[in-house]
């Protein structure tokens, strides 16, 4: 992969590299939940000393760009994660139904993905969406379902389709419902025959996209999703 990081001029160091940072995440290049390199890494990819490195992601965590986890790194947030508040996650743990709502915005962002990523999508793309699908395959072959394969699949389309909000907006629904989905998948799991309808669904969305036609992947990431909801009312009358 080719390195996005520019070297810093001397002066204006810190503020150079807020920007830097601030605009690859603006175009995508760095993801929601992406880990930073290591510090010193970070700071030989940027040409600057390792202190005005220190200042820059202090900078950039008051923003709310990003993040420093205990012993794990700098990871990118969601820069939606404003609107997406803990009050709201409360309302929905209080209120289930608000989880429909909460998924009608996520067929909203994935029918209009799966579109422009047909017709946008270039190659890198495509082997970035066939390696999680390929993941997926793995998993069903050991009678398994990843949430974390599956949403990161969903992502890499929403990513294609070259627009940084949608991306960490889908980031955030998908983080309001984890609760809720992992429930959901363990349910599917169970049933066995679903796991393979889950790949094949996820496969024909693969195939529609590269051919690069977005009627078609539109159509069938919507029957997708409705098969889905479908499954998660069986599943709540039970």
């Amino acid at each position: 992969m080719k390195n996005p990081y520019r070297q810093i001029r001397p002066h204006r160091i810190p503020e150079e590299i807020v920007q830097q940072i601030k605009t690859l995440i603006r175009e995508g290049k760095l993801l929601p939940g992406e880990r930073l390199p290591p510090e010193r890494a970070l700071a030989d990819l940027l040409g600057v000393g390792r202190s005005s490195l220190r200042e820059a992601i202090s900078i950039l965590e008051t923003l709310g760009f990003v993040e420093t986890r205990k012993r794990t790194g700098i990871f990118v947030r969601s820069v939606s994660s404003p609107i997406i508040s803990d009050p709201l996650r409360q309302m929905l743990e209080e209120d289930k139904s608000g989880l429909y709502q909460l998924y009608e915005i996520r067929r909203d962002i994935e029918l209009a993905s799966a579109d422009v990523c047909a017709q946008l999508r270039t190659k890198a793309d495509l082997a970035a969406i066939r390696k999680l699908l390929v993941k997926m395959q793995e998993d069903a072959r050991k009678d398994r379902l990843s949430l974390t394969h599956d949403w990161d699949f969903h992502l890499a389309i929403a990513q294609a389709a070259q627009n940084f909000l949608r991306v960490h907006i889908l980031k955030n629904v998908f983080s309001l419902a984890e609760d809720f989905m992992v429930e959901i998948v363990r349910k599917l799991i169970d049933e066995k025959t679903s796991i393979s309808q889950v790949i094949e669904q996820h496969t024909h969305i693969f195939e529609a996209i590269k051919r690069k036609d977005p009627a078609e992947a539109r159509a069938l990431m919507d029957q997708h999703l409705t098969w889905v909801e479908d499954k998660w009312k069986e599943f709540g009358t039970r």
